[in-house]
């Protein structure tokens, strides 16, 4: 095993993407009977050293058979054509909605180009590689994969993206969420359980669809649930409950800052504030800095998916 992967119950594994820094983004996969199903690829860069990772475990990459991708932001999916490249038996699994994104990546591409510039997003994600559509398979609500004879449920799960999948594991009863069922990062967790709150990343957040989308989740009564960011957590009903409160609050917030001046700027400082004043009635020692910090990049990406999200609201009023 090396020090970049760890192992969970049921033969799941967790392999840290490295992807902006430790702990941030994981791949996680499934080894039944020396057979691989991924989910989620983080970037190009990170596939390249999961492969490795995969090396010094004495797995070849013939031995993937799926990889399943919970939605297709880069940070979940950017590596999905390097590694199917490099894995030849693998099927690649995906929302309806994603599968053209995977077989002709340029209009995702373009929007990430626009946002990063050329030379930044082929610094961060690598060029993006198709995947060869008869390699591809677009599943939805209900459906069932069958790897090595262990049964794995698909929920569509709109809310963080319209593209956004569940994949539920009968064999540990628990759910693979992606950005479904928030983020929770190992530096903010102890004793007492996980911190854990919304990502409301642009374009697509919806936080009705988002509401269903826990529900259902919670409605499985997994008893775990492995998140992109970043891991297994538990205490399922109790974050559940969490995340649709912080729902009704991130509407909220939006609703108050709809009039500044600088929406963005100010929907972040109200989250900030929200965020942290829930971090003081744990027992978790962080200061309001280091909590900044720490939150830095996501603060910035839910306030810029509120206010997206405000402004469509306005538009349809």
């Amino acid at each position: 095993m090396t020090e970049l992967v760890s192992s969970f119950e049921k033969n799941i594994f967790c392999f840290d993407a490295n992807y902006i820094r430790n702990k941030f983004a994981a791949i996680h996969f499934i080894n039944q009977n020396n057979k691989l199903l991924i989910v989620d690829t983080a970037t190009n860069h990170s596939a390249k050293r999961f492969l490795n990772a995969l090396h010094t475990m004495n797995i070849a990459p013939e031995s993937v058979e799926w990889i399943l991708l919970t939605h297709v932001h880069l940070d979940h999916a950017g590596g999905a054509g390097f590694l199917m490249r490099m894995c030849p038996n693998a099927q690649l699994a995906v929302h309806a909605r994603g599968v053209r994104h995977m077989v002709n990546p340029e209009a995702l591409w373009a929007s990430v180009v626009s946002v990063y510039g050329k030379e930044e997003a082929e610094k961060q994600y690598g060029q993006l590689i198709p995947v060869d559509e008869n390699r591809v398979v677009a599943v939805g609500e209900g459906e069932i994969i069958s790897f090595q004879n262990r049964k794995l449920q698909i929920f569509d799960a709109p809310g963080h993206a319209n593209h956004h999948i569940v994949i539920f594991d009968e064999e540990s009863k628990s759910c693979f969420t992606g950005d479904a069922f928030g983020i929770a990062y190992p530096e903010l967790t102890n004793e007492d359980g996980e911190f854990i709150f919304i990502s409301s990343t642009p374009t697509q957040f919806e936080p009705v669809k988002f509401d269903i989308t826990v529900k259902k989740i919670m409605e499985q009564k997994p008893q775990s649930c492995f998140l992109t960011h970043f891991s297994k957590i538990i205490n399922i009903e109790k974050n559940g409950y969490e995340l649709l409160k912080q729902l009704d609050e991130y509407v909220t917030i939006s609703q108050q800052s709809r009039t500044c001046d600088s929406q963005q700027d100010q929907i972040r400082e109200k989250l900030f504030e929200l965020l942290y004043k829930k971090l003081e009635k744990t027992n978790l020692s962080i200061s309001r800095r280091e909590f900044g910090n720490l939150l830095s990049l996501d603060l910035s990406l839910n306030a810029q998916g509120l206010e997206y999200w405000n402004n469509k609201i306005n538009k349809q009023v």
